[in-house]
């Protein structure tokens, strides 16, 4: 509900108008439920569309927070230590960087 209307929807997803259209009336069919009260103003979400919206917001966050754990960033200060990732410099050497147990670490080349 970010959006406010499909054109605007279709270009944040980077696909059309058309498109955003069929997968909310593919997905509104699957369920069984109107998600999504269209009007002059502008799309508002349904009963229906609010408990999914609460459910799809769930997804998003768990998903979000394995992928975390399966590709943590090198330089997450909460993640599990991980390799150490390498930072050209403008001399052409390279610094390691990475995290261990909330503290971020730095190796400087020797000169």
């Amino acid at each position: 509900m970010e959006c406010g209307n499909f054109t605007a929807a279709a270009r944040l997803l980077h696909i059309t108008q058309p498109a955003v259209t069929q997968n909310i009336a593919d997905l509104e069919n699957e369920l069984g439920a109107k998600l999504l009260d269209r009007g002059r103003s502008g799309i508002s979400l349904t009963d229906k569309g609010e408990l999914f919206y609460g459910y799809a917001r769930q997804i998003l966050h768990w998903y979000e927070v394995a992928n975390k754990a399966f590709h943590p960033h090198p330089l997450d200060i909460n993640a599990a230590p991980v390799e150490p990732h390498r930072l050209k410099l403008e001399d052409g050497s390279e610094a390691l960087v990475w995290t261990s147990g909330g503290d971020i670490h730095i190796e400087l080349p020797k000169k």
